[in-house]
Protein backbone atom coordinates (compact mmCIF):
# COMPACT_ATOMS: atom_id res chain seq x y z
CA UNK A 1 0.00 0.00 0.00
CA UNK A 2 2.84 2.36 0.88
CA UNK A 3 4.49 1.70 -2.51
CA UNK A 4 1.24 2.47 -4.34
CA UNK A 5 0.87 5.72 -2.42
CA UNK A 6 4.47 6.76 -3.09
CA UNK A 7 4.11 5.83 -6.76
CA UNK A 8 0.90 7.84 -7.06
CA UNK A 9 2.44 10.79 -5.23
CA UNK A 10 5.47 10.66 -7.52
CA UNK A 11 3.28 10.58 -10.65
CA UNK A 12 1.18 13.47 -9.34
CA UNK A 13 4.26 15.53 -8.49
CA UNK A 14 5.80 14.76 -11.91
CA UNK A 15 2.61 15.76 -13.76
CA UNK A 16 2.36 18.99 -11.73
CA UNK A 17 5.96 19.84 -12.55
CA UNK A 18 5.36 19.10 -16.23
CA UNK A 19 2.26 21.30 -16.26
CA UNK A 20 4.09 24.10 -14.46
CA UNK A 21 6.80 23.99 -17.09
CA UNK A 22 4.19 24.05 -19.85
CA UNK A 23 2.52 27.00 -18.17
CA UNK A 24 4.83 29.49 -19.86
CA UNK A 25 4.86 28.90 -23.62
CA UNK A 26 7.22 31.83 -24.19
CA UNK A 27 9.82 30.34 -21.82
CA UNK A 28 9.38 26.93 -23.46
CA UNK A 29 9.85 28.43 -26.90
CA UNK A 30 12.95 30.32 -25.72
CA UNK A 31 14.43 27.11 -24.28
CA UNK A 32 13.85 25.29 -27.59
CA UNK A 33 15.51 28.12 -29.50
CA UNK A 34 18.45 28.10 -27.10
CA UNK A 35 18.87 24.33 -27.48
CA UNK A 36 18.68 24.68 -31.27
CA UNK A 37 21.30 27.46 -31.16
CA UNK A 38 23.68 25.37 -29.06
CA UNK A 39 23.31 22.39 -31.40
CA UNK A 40 23.68 24.58 -34.50
CA UNK A 41 26.83 26.39 -33.33
CA UNK A 42 28.37 23.24 -31.87
CA UNK A 43 27.90 21.38 -35.14
CA UNK A 44 28.97 24.20 -37.46
CA UNK A 45 32.01 25.13 -35.36
CA UNK A 46 32.76 21.49 -34.57
CA UNK A 47 33.31 22.44 -30.94
CA UNK A 48 35.09 19.95 -28.75
CA UNK A 49 33.69 19.41 -25.23
CA UNK A 50 36.51 21.52 -23.78
CA UNK A 51 35.92 24.31 -26.29
CA UNK A 52 32.17 24.23 -25.58
CA UNK A 53 32.77 24.48 -21.85
CA UNK A 54 34.88 27.60 -22.32
CA UNK A 55 33.01 29.14 -25.28
CA UNK A 56 29.35 29.09 -24.20
CA UNK A 57 29.61 31.15 -20.99
CA UNK A 58 31.61 33.77 -22.88
CA UNK A 59 29.26 33.79 -25.88
CA UNK A 60 26.19 34.05 -23.62
CA UNK A 61 27.79 36.97 -21.79
CA UNK A 62 28.54 38.63 -25.14
CA UNK A 63 24.92 38.23 -26.27
CA UNK A 64 23.59 39.60 -22.97
CA UNK A 65 25.79 42.68 -23.23
CA UNK A 66 24.81 43.13 -26.87
CA UNK A 67 21.10 42.87 -26.01
CA UNK A 68 21.50 45.33 -23.12
CA UNK A 69 23.22 47.79 -25.42
CA UNK A 70 20.46 47.53 -28.03
CA UNK A 71 17.81 47.92 -25.34
CA UNK A 72 19.55 51.05 -24.08
CA UNK A 73 19.08 52.71 -27.47
CA UNK A 74 15.59 51.33 -28.16
CA UNK A 75 12.78 53.78 -28.97
CA UNK A 76 10.72 52.13 -26.23
CA UNK A 77 7.39 51.97 -28.02
CA UNK A 78 7.60 55.29 -29.83
CA UNK A 79 6.84 55.26 -33.53
CA UNK A 80 9.54 56.87 -35.64
CA UNK A 81 7.06 58.46 -38.03
CA UNK A 82 5.37 60.30 -35.14
CA UNK A 83 8.56 61.89 -33.78
CA UNK A 84 9.57 65.48 -34.34
CA UNK A 85 12.51 66.26 -36.63
CA UNK A 86 14.73 66.90 -33.60
CA UNK A 87 13.72 63.58 -32.03
CA UNK A 88 14.44 61.78 -35.32
CA UNK A 89 17.84 63.45 -35.54
CA UNK A 90 18.60 62.42 -31.95
CA UNK A 91 17.47 58.89 -32.79
CA UNK A 92 19.84 58.75 -35.79
CA UNK A 93 22.75 60.00 -33.69
CA UNK A 94 21.92 57.48 -30.95
CA UNK A 95 21.83 54.66 -33.50
CA UNK A 96 25.29 55.66 -34.76
CA UNK A 97 26.57 55.77 -31.19
CA UNK A 98 25.06 52.34 -30.55
CA UNK A 99 26.76 50.94 -33.65
CA UNK A 100 30.11 52.32 -32.44
CA UNK A 101 29.58 50.67 -29.05
CA UNK A 102 28.56 47.40 -30.71
CA UNK A 103 31.73 47.40 -32.81
CA UNK A 104 33.83 47.97 -29.67
CA UNK A 105 31.97 45.16 -27.92
CA UNK A 106 32.54 42.77 -30.85
CA UNK A 107 36.24 43.68 -30.92
CA UNK A 108 36.62 43.04 -27.19
CA UNK A 109 34.83 39.71 -27.35
CA UNK A 110 36.58 38.60 -30.53
CA UNK A 111 39.87 38.91 -28.65
CA UNK A 112 38.40 36.89 -25.77
CA UNK A 113 37.00 34.26 -28.17
CA UNK A 114 40.50 33.83 -29.63
CA UNK A 115 41.67 32.87 -26.14
CA UNK A 116 39.21 29.95 -25.98
CA UNK A 117 38.85 28.88 -29.64
CA UNK A 118 41.18 28.41 -32.60
CA UNK A 119 41.35 31.54 -34.74
CA UNK A 120 39.59 29.85 -37.71
CA UNK A 121 36.57 29.06 -35.55
CA UNK A 122 36.49 32.64 -34.28
CA UNK A 123 36.59 33.86 -37.88
CA UNK A 124 33.53 31.70 -38.65
CA UNK A 125 31.46 32.98 -35.71
CA UNK A 126 29.83 35.98 -37.37
CA UNK A 127 28.82 33.99 -40.47
CA UNK A 128 27.49 31.10 -38.37
CA UNK A 129 25.50 33.52 -36.22
CA UNK A 130 23.97 35.03 -39.38
CA UNK A 131 23.25 31.52 -40.74
CA UNK A 132 21.64 30.55 -37.44
CA UNK A 133 19.29 33.53 -37.50
CA UNK A 134 18.37 32.84 -41.12
CA UNK A 135 17.72 29.15 -40.39
CA UNK A 136 15.68 30.04 -37.29
CA UNK A 137 13.50 32.47 -39.23
CA UNK A 138 12.92 29.87 -41.96
CA UNK A 139 11.93 27.31 -39.32
CA UNK A 140 9.52 29.78 -37.67
CA UNK A 141 7.93 30.56 -41.05
CA UNK A 142 7.50 26.86 -41.80
CA UNK A 143 5.88 26.22 -38.44
CA UNK A 144 3.49 29.14 -38.85
CA UNK A 145 2.41 27.85 -42.27
CA UNK A 146 1.88 24.33 -40.93
CA UNK A 147 0.20 25.53 -37.73
CA UNK A 148 0.94 24.90 -34.06
CA UNK A 149 -0.69 21.45 -34.05
CA UNK A 150 1.31 20.24 -37.06
CA UNK A 151 -1.55 20.51 -39.60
Amino acid sequence: MKKVFLGTAFLLLFSLMANAQRGNPRAERQERIEAFKIAFFTEKLQLTPDESKRFWPLFNQFEQRQDALQEKYNLKGKRLELLSDKEVKDYIMNQLEMEDELVKLRKDYTIQFMEVLPVRKVAMLQRINRDFKKTLLEEIRKRRQVGPDGN
